[in-house]
């Protein structure tokens, strides 16, 4: 199944043919739905991000229009776990993401499995699968996986992303020992012990940093970062 589906994705050219292979491959195993994104401000995407939805219209336009994807606890544990992971084993009781849930299931998503994909000089990115479906053989896990890793593959071959990579920014040293403290869970106030600076000036390298990163979160930063190799996990 798995080698049937990398011979023909390989022979896609176009990004509206290689979601409907996609879609009709993982539908077979349980989803109906899914989106391939870069983590990154959604609304204001930087260049060489990918942001393909098949997922309902009107539902990505109110997931967009109210900026879930800064509480969505499905993005935000792509940066803490290193493999794939079912949304039924996440805590969906923080912030907004009971209104996030319990909207999302009048649009037919309320299971899911979600596949980081980190690779050096590309924004972190997921793979998020979803369905109606509570029912999914555990096999069935392993192999939406390995389609999910050779889809992510064949998008970044027809967007040419290897063909312009990621150019990490420049940052100071001092930027930079900030954001190896900010990996490490550590506030701006205790960085600011750490470095014997206020808290107010760690807040000012933070916003920084998030400006030549283009993204919106300290952890969308740290997590580039070290896909980037600037700092170490």
């Amino acid at each position: 199944m798995i080698q049937d589906f990398v011979t023909r994705i390989q022979k896609v050219d176009n990004l509206k043919e290689l979601q409907q292979v996609f879609s009709k491959e993982i539908k077979l195993l349980g989803f109906d739905k899914h989106t391939c994104m870069s983590l990154v401000d959604i609304n204001n995407p930087p260049p060489n991000a990918i942001l393909l939805y098949s997922f309902p219209e009107k539902w990505i336009e109110r997931y967009k229009q109210q900026e879930y994807f800064r509480d969505d606890i499905v993005l935000k544990s792509v940066f803490s776990k290193t493999g794939p992971y079912s949304w039924k084993e996440l805590d969906k009781t923080g912030g907004r993401n009971p209104q996030i849930f319990s909207e999302a299931k009048e649009f037919g998503i309320v299971n899911g499995m979600t596949v980081p994909l980190n690779l050096p000089g590309h924004y972190p990115c997921s793979v998020n699968m979803a369905g109606e479906n509570l029912d999914i053989n555990p096999v069935n896990y392993q192999i939406l996986y390995l389609l999910a890793v050779n889809y992510h593959h064949q998008v970044i071959k027809i967007m040419r992303l290897d063909d312009e990579l990621f150019k990490p920014p420049k940052l100071s040293p001092r930027e930079k020992e900030c954001l190896i403290w900010a990996a490490k869970g550590l506030s701006d106030h205790d960085i600011g012990v750490m470095l014997s600076i206020s808290s107010s000036t760690v807040t000012g390298y933070m916003k920084s940093m998030r400006g030549k990163f283009k993204v919106r979160t300290r952890i969308q930063a740290v997590a580039i970062a070290v896909s980037c190799g600037i700092i170490l996990p």
